[in-house]
């Protein structure tokens, strides 16, 4: 299994929308909101999967950035 821990940054008019949106994903949490920042961390079962996870969320509307923090990789 896979942990990882993503900062995104939103448009600030969009972010409550991209916290919902990422919210509803499977394996996907949304732990604080700061300010058009939010942390969010991912489980997966592997690599590939958390990469396709995150870089998914780009192609949400007000999604500015994504900056992965975190890794971890747990048998």
């Amino acid at each position: 299994m896979v942990i990882s821990s993503l900062v995104v940054e939103t448009a600030p008019d969009r972010t409550d929308d991209v916290a919902r949106e990422l919210s509803s994903r499977e394996g996907v949490e949304v732990h604080e909101k700061n300010d058009y920042k939010l942390v969010v961390p991912i489980e997966a079962e592997t690599v590939d999967d958390s990469h396709g996870i995150a870089s998914a969320f780009i192609g949400i509307e007000g999604v500015t950035g994504i900056n992965l923090v975190y890794a971890n990789f747990e048998d």
